[in-house]
């Protein structure tokens, strides 16, 4: 009785902790980056020899940054659905173990599809490119000069009508 209880033990605590590094991945990947002076100067050299060419080289630097961190973000989601999935069609693994696996999956799914459902009201409102990551809190990375205080207000009302994260739980930023 006590072996099958530890190893209950040891199967729970080895999704929570999978559960805890992909959420650790997740975060780690989404988090805002600065610009190297390295390519702060480049850029701005290259501003100033193709001046036509200013916008649409700025407007690469968002995209790629925007489609680099959701690419990554959902890399790490994959990895954590996919050792949850690991649990579940695990024969050792006993009911409690996969009642847990089953729950976590479901909120990782949720919480995808949330932050998908979010990013593209976002999107609507803001008119540029946005990433939103969600869990304990809420934080929201907008497309340079998107910002402003009526996007701020309209942010803020759509995570709180679909999630129960509070507005002081929310960080609106501008990516730079």
């Amino acid at each position: 009785m006590s072996f099958t209880f530890k190893r209950k033990q040891l199967v729970f605590a080895g999704l929570a902790l999978s559960l805890a590094v992909a959420i650790y991945v997740n975060w780690y990947y989404t988090r805002p980056t600065e610009l190297s002076e390295i390519q702060t100067e480049t850029t701005t050299q290259t501003e100033q020899v193709n001046l036509g060419d200013a916008q649409f080289v700025n407007a690469t630097l968002d995209s790629n940054y925007f489609a680099q961190a959701q690419l990554k973000r959902s890399q790490a989601q994959d990895e954590a659905k996919q050792s949850l999935e690991e649990i579940l069609n695990s024969k050792d693994a006993d009911g409690q173990s996969k009642q847990s696996a089953q729950k976590a999956y479901e909120k990782l799914v949720n919480c995808i599809v949330l932050q998908q459902e979010t990013e593209n009201l976002i999107k609507a409102k803001s008119g540029g490119e946005v990433l939103v990551t969600l869990g304990e809190t809420a934080e929201i990375i907008l497309q340079k000069g998107t910002l402003n205080d009526e996007i701020r207000l309209q942010i803020q009302d759509i995570i709180s009508k679909k999630t129960d994260i509070s507005s002081e739980k929310i960080t609106i930023i501008e990516a730079k």
